[in-house]
């Protein structure tokens, strides 16, 4: 049982294994903190495996982190997906649309021609399961980059994102 948290140390879960929340989020919902992100326990840099999908963990006080398992499975037998392995799938988002009772997740996908766009999920519960609504979708027309995603006060849902400039253009 942790009672503090200490930087530079591998953080463990409650069963003693390594956290596998890699580029994720924290939300607060309910009274519960899910801490969401790549599962990379298959990634070791010999292979071809980029993720493993996403996994979540949960939380009472943000030192003990219980394993939750896989909400986003990655898709193994699909080549062309999105959530395959080998798929640059990374910074997975998810926030809470008030209208449609649903969690929505975004997942950034950096494809070999250095092309990246969103995979668009949703489910009815933050643990899943959920589905895949769009793949391939490219906000503004423009390529992904880094974002983020948030929901203000007056419920509206906003996307943040990342354009890269050559230097020729800085100010």
């Amino acid at each position: 049982m942790y009672h503090a948290i200490y930087p530079g140390k591998v953080w463990l879960d409650t069963e003693g294994k390594r956290i596998q929340a890699h580029g994720g989020s924290v939300m607060y919902w309910d009274g519960i903190y899910y801490w969401y992100g790549e599962n990379k326990e298959k990634t070791t840099g010999d292979n071809d495996i980029w993720h493993w999908g996403v996994r979540c963990y949960t939380s009472t006080d943000l030192y003990n982190w219980e394993d939750k398992g896989l909400i986003i499975p990655p898709e193994p037998d699909d080549t062309d997906s999105s959530l395959h392995p080998s798929a640059q799938m990374d910074r997975p988002h998810i926030i809470y649309n008030q209208t449609t009772g649903k969690f929505v997740c975004w997942l950034k996908i950096m494809h070999k021609d250095k092309t990246q766009t969103v995979t668009i999920l949703t489910a009815d519960h933050i643990l899943g399961p959920y589905q895949k609504i769009r793949e391939g979708f490219k906000p503004l027309n423009m390529s992904a980059g880094d974002f983020d995603l948030v929901v203000a006060e007056d419920g509206k849902a906003y996307y943040y994102f990342e354009i890269r400039l050559p230097q020729s253009h800085w100010l």
